[in-house]
């Protein structure tokens, strides 16, 4: 198994995303000719749309070697819905609190997709609350930081192979517009992890945090677009 990363512009903000390649032997066995296009896509499976070269800024041509053919319909639409600005927003204020962060960075860890018992989730909260001057908390309005990962199993033949976690960073702010507040966020680096047991994905998304609060540490702004 093999990973590689690629990287991109999204609003602004330098995109990574990750794609784990995985090699399995197939038994010779007569088959209809291939299209030129690389065999039939999966229904379920992420495909192209000008509204993903509109939102993500990945042409068509660029769409599989960008990795983005590897994710679920619903993936792709989560991570599009989280590039997205919302045009209705004016006045932000960032961090959500209005205040920087003093000594400690405050995090907010979400966790979406195949983990049904929940012990993924609980790693890498674990995970990212043991980093130095780091608390993870529930509530974006009193947070310095965000991470947003949705899980995806990895099977083959309907045995699992591993995980892949797509994350998303970010700065939750406040928006105001025409008198009215809203939660709102500036978005940070969008990749992938992959690992042979979620759990230990936990290990990989915490380096990759404590690396992206550094700057808040030290009293600057953390990456974003």
């Amino acid at each position: 198994m093999a990973t590689m990363a690629f990287l991109w512009r999204v609003c602004g903000a330098t995109v990574v995303f990750g794609v784990v390649l995985v090699q399995a032997g197939v038994a010779q066995t007569p088959a209809k000719p291939k299209s030129s296009g690389g065999g039939a896509i999966k229904p379920n499976m992420a495909v192209w749309t000008p509204d993903v070269q509109k939102t993500l800024g990945v042409t068509q041509e660029n769409f599989n070697a960008e990795g983005l053919n590897k994710l679920t319909k619903m993936q792709l639409v989560a991570l599009e819905a989280s590039a997205r600005p919302d045009p209705r927003k004016q006045v932000l204020t960032c961090p959500a609190s209005g205040t920087a962060p003093s000594g400690r960075v405050r995090v907010l860890v979400t966790v979406a997709g195949d983990d049904p018992t929940g012990a993924i989730a609980a790693a890498i909260k674990q995970a990212v609350g043991s980093l130095s001057g780091v608390d993870v908390v529930d509530s974006a309005a009193t947070a310095d930081r965000a991470l947003h990962v949705v899980i995806l199993e990895q099977t083959v033949n309907k045995r699992t192979i591993g995980y892949t976690a797509s994350y998303l960073t970010s700065t939750p702010c406040s928006a105001e517009a025409g008198g009215k507040k809203s939660d709102a966020e500036l978005k940070g680096t969008l990749g992938t992890y992959s690992n042979a047991h979620g759990p230990d994905l936990a290990k990989d998304l915490a380096g990759m945090m404590d690396q992206d609060v550094q700057p808040l540490r030290s009293g600057g702004t953390a990456r974003s677009q």
